[in-house]
């Protein structure tokens, strides 16, 4: 999957770059990211926990237009978010996010545009407790994202696109198995949102 969306990407950057309007761009915002784990019910009873990180971000992003109404982009936030329900429950693990690339598409609508995408996400594992061990787990999740924004004239000189957008992301379900002290494998399953609203500045070229 991961050849498959640099393939894409790179091709349309190739083939409509030489004609096309392109622009490069940064991007400040706020972020929550939630997550929900069940533990399995094979292995003792049944638990249910949530937990969630929210921050500030940096992200950077490069966008071509394909044609006058859809624009293709690829954006990169190189941060790490950390989520954990130990606090509140007895979870032996907690998940490590980093390294969020989305490949999108954007269709202006007037001064405002929808925006939809394919998202990719690096996952790590830390184990809250020294008698556990982590086994295994996915390293990575794919989420399909939505979004909405408006799009102004710069006042920056040097800059020639303001933006403001709100963006959500929900994640597909991971899984990660665990083992404590008595030797018992542990699976717990969990699903992830990302919530983002946004201002960025971008450059034509």
């Amino acid at each position: 999957m991961k050849k498959i969306i640099s393939i894409l990407l790179a091709s349309s950057f190739l083939a409509f770059s030489a004609n096309a309007e392109s622009m490069i761009g940064v991007k400040l915002g706020w972020g929550k990211l939630s997550g929900e784990r069940t533990e399995d019910p094979s292995h003792g009873i049944a638990s249910e926990a949530e937990g969630n990180v929210d921050h500030e971000y940096g992200a950077i992003f490069i966008e071509t237009s394909l044609t006058d109404m859809v624009s293709v982009g690829l954006e990169w936030v190189p941060l790490e978010g950390h989520i954990s329900t130990k606090d509140t429950t007895a979870s032996d693990t907690t998940a490590l996010v980093s390294n969020l690339k989305t490949l999108y598409a954007l269709v202006p609508i007037g001064s405002a545009y929808g925006k939809v995408g394919i998202s990719h996400v690096e996952l790590g594992v830390d184990s809250n407790y020294t008698q556990n061990t982590v086994n295994e787990f996915d390293d990575d999740a794919y989420g399909a994202t939505i979004g909405i924004g408006a799009q102004l004239d710069s006042p920056i000189p040097f800059m020639d696109v303001v933006r403001i957008e709100g963006n959500y992301t929900k994640f597909q379900e991971i899984s990660i198995t665990t083992t404590d002290t008595n030797h018992d494998s542990i699976k717990k399953t969990g699903e992830a949102d990302l919530l983002t609203l946004s201002i960025s500045l971008a450059k034509s070229f």
